[in-house]
């Protein structure tokens, strides 16, 4: 939003802009916020003030009682008296004089709005999380510390959502050559405490040499994950050392999930106790144990048999 400013001719032959003269300048519009002697705008908009000094006097802006140079930023036209500033920077606020008359200009400043959420959020998730201010500042970057690999830096992407991000805290930082300091607005994740609420094996206790052995491990959770598992570690163990398994979990739904360990053609050397662990980003473990029996038995019979 662009604007324009007015004020009343003075008895001293100052004068500022009346709505009769408004097509002196036509790069600023007409605030709503304006009041007499007093005027806002948002940083990045722009303003026109305008003087018109008696025959043969030179115009001369101040800001706080600092003259005021015709450079990039201030264009100063002494023929009409205009004092424009295109995009008006946060440290533009202050008292602008031209001879005996004032006029205070207040510079807003937008607040950071962060848009998506970050509370409460399920392990396993996928969330985003964008940085704005409102209105956008112009030329503004936009930055989160500790930073997102998304490559639009307004966006913070967590995916999936761990365990470990419970309290985290994100900084959005907003930077621009119109702020004198950068805008900072910090979160805070929460992350919905999930864990292994208990674990049990599901399978017989005894097998003939050459079965195919499948044993169940069922891991139930105090919350639901997902849609992304990978939080959820299954190891498994026979006789307390750590066995190497081409295990696959498979879900009945984001509150339980199977583990199968499968053993191929056992053999006497698979008997054993085997123990399933099961924990969520490697914290609250829990184990259940079962103990397998490999039996040589129906083959004594059949030998036994063919002897009579």
């Amino acid at each position: 939003m662009e604007v324009w400013f007015f004020s009343f001719v003075l008895v001293f032959g100052i004068s500022f802009a009346s709505a009769e003269n408004q097509d002196l300048v036509d790069t600023c519009s007409l605030s709503n916020d304006e009041t007499e002697g007093f005027i806002e705008v948002y940083i990045g908009e722009c303003v026109t003030f305008q003087c018109t000094p008696d025959e043969n006097d030179t115009v001369q802006w101040e800001l706080n009682g600092t003259e005021i140079s015709n450079d990039t930023h201030y264009n100063i036209n002494a023929t009409s008296g205009t004092l424009t500033i295109q995009e008006v920077r946060s440290n533009d606020t202050g008292n602008y004089t031209c001879d005996l008359e004032s006029t205070f200009l207040y510079v807003k400043i937008p607040n950071i709005t962060i848009i998506g959420q970050y509370t409460n959020l399920t392990v396993g998730s996928s969330v985003s999380i964008n940085c704005t201010t409102v209105p956008s500042i112009p030329g503004s970057e936009v930055q989160w510390d500790p930073p997102s690999t998304n490559s639009d830096s307004n966006e913070l992407i967590i995916d999936p959502v761990m365990l470990s991000h419970n309290n985290n805290t994100f900084t959005c930082e907003v930077s621009s050559d119109l702020l004198a300091m950068s805008l900072t607005e910090s979160i805070t994740i929460s992350v919905l405490d999930t864990s292994v609420s208990f674990v049990t094996v599901q399978s017989l206790s005894s097998y003939v040499i050459g079965d195919n052995v499948s044993i169940v491990c069922t891991i139930s959770l105090t919350n639901a994950i997902g849609p992304d598992v990978s939080s959820l570690v299954v190891n498994w163990f026979k006789d307390d050392e750590p066995i190497t398994t081409d295990d696959i979990i498979t879900s009945d739904s984001l509150l339980t999930f199977n583990s199968t360990l499968t053993l191929t053609q056992v053999s006497p050397t698979d008997a054993g106790v085997y123990t399933c662990n099961a924990s969520i980003n490697g914290s609250n473990i829990f184990p259940s144990i079962k103990t397998l029996i490999v039996t040589q038995t129906y083959y004594w019979d059949i030998m036994q048999q063919c002897s009579v």
